[in-house]
């Protein structure tokens, strides 16, 4: 009898460490998180060391909105199983929440190492760098964390230089580009550009927005504009909407139309992209209406490696057909193009931007550019 007792007695602690994380669990799934909260902490007083219920806490507390308070519990967690893909995701998400993407890049790279297939931490990767990246593939985590996510901007100056044969004059370009993103919220970007092409300058300016309208769904009106143009159109207005979907797959369609002065093109894209582990891979067809010029298709691929966070190298070929200016005409060719472009950050406010590339613009000529640019965050 007395062994009896004994053993009812050490199977009680257990038995009511069992019962209080899953009646914090219950408590998550009916969206009572701070009565989930109470329920762990409670519980945590008497038995500090139970890692399931330290685990659901700093979930808990992150989407309260309170992803830093959650940060200390993920590295004690972590101390104990480094390798914990589950530790490695949640840490991952309280850094992007707490507005630190690059930072949980680390993290969740990390995760994806350990678990190739585990599909949400390649959700939550590709959510972090579209937090870095204007324009973006924003999505919102649920629930919506606070206003205290700190917002990021990026400033980068570039130029360009395009070496052209048959005769025709080099371009040469400069632009000076902004953009500010914050995740879960509004984002922005704009420029200034200025361009040379056969001994003429022409100058404008382009603004876009990126808002997210839930988590799966965003949209991107963009507008560009040059007061005095010679051979860049007068303006142009672009419209994208983009949806999230599972496994890593991006898709979205977007309509443009650029006026020049003498006259019109309306173009109708169709994108897929996919993300997995440190790859994007995407796919655009470009259906393009030029005004009593025919109907040109082209075809876009891409191809990225990232690394050490947002730095990445890519590759972007171009076939099928494509309107250009030539002097202030507008001519459709055939076109065939490959570039190699990236970013490679210094730390996590410099980076140098490049690219490298060859177009032919059918029998008319071929042309050789390189782009360089410095980019700062703060």
């Amino acid at each position: 009898m007395k062994r009896a007792v004994m053993l009812l007695a050490l199977a009680l602690p257990c038995g009511a460490a069992l019962a209080d994380v899953a009646t914090a669990e219950r408590q998550v799934q009916a969206q009572q998180l701070d009565a989930a909260e109470a329920t762990l902490r409670a519980h945590l007083a008497g038995q500090p060391e139970d890692t399931a219920a330290q685990f659901l806490l700093a979930r808990v507390l992150s989407w309260q909105g309170h992803p830093e308070q959650a940060l200390p519990i993920y590295r004690r967690l972590l101390q104990q199983q480094p390798d914990n893909a589950d530790y490695l995701l949640g840490e991952g998400q309280a850094l992007l929440w707490a507005g630190h993407p690059q930072r949980a890049l680390e993290s969740l790279e990390r995760a994806a190492q350990l678990a190739p297939d585990y599909a949400e931490v390649q959700q939550v990767i590709q959510q972090a760098r579209a937090a870095l990246t204007v324009p973006s593939t924003a999505a919102a985590p649920v629930p919506v964390v606070d206003a205290a996510t700190r917002r990021r901007h990026e400033l980068e100056i570039s130029a360009r230089q395009d070496w052209l044969d048959s005769g025709f004059d080099n371009w040469r370009s400069q632009r000076l580009d902004y953009a500010s993103t914050k995740p879960e919220s509004l984002g922005w970007y704009g420029a200034l550009t200025r361009e040379q092409r056969f001994g003429e300058w022409d100058e404008g300016v382009e603004a876009g927005a990126v808002i997210a309208l839930d988590e799966n769904w965003t949209l991107q009106p963009e507008v560009g504009y040059q007061p005095s143009p010679y051979f860049l159109p007068e303006w142009h207005a672009d419209l994208r909407l983009q949806r999230r979907l599972p496994d890593g797959y991006l898709g979205a369609v977007s309509v443009r139309r650029t006026e020049y002065e003498t006259t019109r093109v309306d173009r109708l894209a169709l994108s897929a992209e996919r993300y997995w582990n440190a790859w994007r891979a995407g796919y655009t067809l470009n259906v393009t209406d030029v005004a009593n010029a025919g109907t040109p298709i082209g075809h876009d691929l891409a191809l990225d490696y990232y690394y050490q966070g947002l730095s990445y190298a890519g590759l972007r070929l171009t076939v099928g057909e494509e309107e250009a200016v030539e002097e202030q005409q507008l001519i459709t060719s055939d076109v065939r193009a490959i570039s190699l472009q990236g970013r490679h950050w210094f730390d996590s406010r410099w980076a140098l931007s490049w690219e490298i590339g060859h177009h032919q613009q059918g029998s008319y000529y071929d042309r050789q550019w390189l782009q360089l640019g410095l980019r700062h965050a703060f």
